[in-house]
């Protein structure tokens, strides 16, 4: 158990209201790693909460890439829901995760790079923050 029973009991809760089963995908060439052994601990153990709405898949990713374990989430037709965790997302990062499953699960609409580019109509300042863990 990972999760305290309190928690716990709430994850199967939100995880049982899935609209559709979800795949996660560990993505690693480094599976005797303790980061991609952490990863794959951590989804086995979402997977266990919802077995009828989770499962998991592994894939193997190109030779020396910085990016090993990543960690994808794609709905059961197959769709790629656009979030990656690169290594195991525990801590304050589980929440997003699973809030990541649940809006895997949601119709996304349709965007259009083009069409929000020509909408920029001034200079645009972006920042991009990181989680340190």
């Amino acid at each position: 158990m990972i999760l305290g029973s309190d928690h716990e009991q709430y994850v199967v809760n939100l995880l049982a209201g899935l609209s559709k089963r979800v795949v996660l995908i560990i993505h690693s060439n480094r599976w005797k790693h303790a980061a991609t052994r952490s990863t794959q601990d951590l989804v086995d153990y979402t997977v266990s909460l919802a077995p009828t709405k989770i499962s998991r898949e592994l894939q193997k990713l190109p030779l020396n890439t910085w990016n090993d374990p990543t960690l994808t989430i794609r709905d059961e037709d197959g769709l790629a829901f656009g979030v990656q965790f690169i290594g195991s997302p525990t801590g304050l990062e589980y929440r997003l995760f699973l809030q990541a499953i649940v809006a895997s699960t949601h119709p996304q609409p349709r965007f259009s790079e083009e069409t929000a580019l020509k909408e920029i109509r001034q200079p645009v300042r972006a920042k991009i923050f990181v989680s340190p863990t």
